[in-house]
């Protein structure tokens, strides 16, 4: 996070001082830059961590632990995103637009062409359940209804998502009638991230104009890098689970269950959404 942060000082800083002195005070001021095991495309553990939790070792259900995630102001900032898809150039805007606009992301031919976003797997393939609305996701007080025996009169949908649909929202605009954290997530996204004033965070870096730069990470661990997510039945915060994670290793993929299983998922672009 601290990454992130500093990134956004230094966007900040572009647009505080005279063009013409922003490289010398990056020159007086800071010698070097060591980025130790920085985000620079996001982390997909922050899309377990808002759709079913993660408790970091604490002595808490992953219900209570996805309530606090999403409870910080800051959690959606490591989101994962393309590395195809660009922000409008901000610097111009805020002196021609002003500082009221939306930073929307421009994406390259790649894209496109590519699969995942130049991510290695899908990032999130989600099943969801052929109810809809707040019978998807049953209070306390309404958990005398079995939802599961609801879920099973249809044949459950797959849907995947690629990192760019996670960061520019697509996956909470096609969760509302799913789950009921989707629009506070899609308002914070939209006011405080691509509304920003300075930069939209969900967009890939340019090195900084700094003379030293180091970039550190660790090897040999097994990365997360997809998740596949099913209906729990329970009711929210727990109303999904993980089925399956994907992991990158040594240039390979492989799943928690120990192989790569192929799945037939319906791609977002594929669907109509009713927002």
């Amino acid at each position: 996070m601290g990454n992130n942060v500093f990134r956004y000082f230094l966007e900040w800083l572009k647009l505080e001082i005279a063009p013409k002195h922003y490289i010398q005070w990056l020159d007086k001021h800071i010698h070097a830059y060591f980025a130790v095991g920085a985000p620079l495309l996001g982390s997909t553990e922050s899309v377990r961590a808002t759709l079913s939790g993660t408790t970091s070792g604490l002595p808490i259900t992953e219900g209570t632990a996805r309530l606090m995630f999403n409870s910080f102001a800051a959690s959606l900032w490591l989101l994962p995103f393309s590395k195809y898809c660009k922000a409008d150039n901000v610097y111009w805007k805020h002196f021609f637009e002003g500082k009221a606009h939306i930073n929307r992301q421009q994406c390259d031919e790649m894209e496109y062409s590519s699969d995942n976003s130049g991510w290695p797997t899908t990032l999130v393939t989600i099943e969801v359940p052929t109810v809809r609305g707040t019978d998807a996701y049953p209070s306390i007080m309404d958990i005398t209804e079995d939802i599961t025996s609801n879920m099973e009169c249809g044949k459950p949908t797959l849907l995947s998502f690629s990192a760019r649909e996670v960061s520019d929202g697509t996956l909470f605009k096609t969760m509302l009638d799913y789950d009921p954290q989707s629009k506070a997530l899609i308002h914070q996204l939209e006011k405080y991230y691509q509304g920003d004033p300075v930069l939209n965070p969900l967009t890939p870096w340019e090195r900084p104009p700094i003379k030293n730069v180091f970039c550190i990470y660790g090897i040999d661990t097994k990365t997360e890098v997809g998740y596949y997510f099913a209906p729990s039945g329970k009711p929210y915060p727990d109303n999904w689970i993980i089925t399956d994670v994907i992991y990158e290793f040594e240039q390979s993929l492989l799943s928690r269950q120990g192989q790569m299983g192929l799945s037939t998922v319906l791609a977002v672009s594929d669907i109509e959404l009713h927002i």
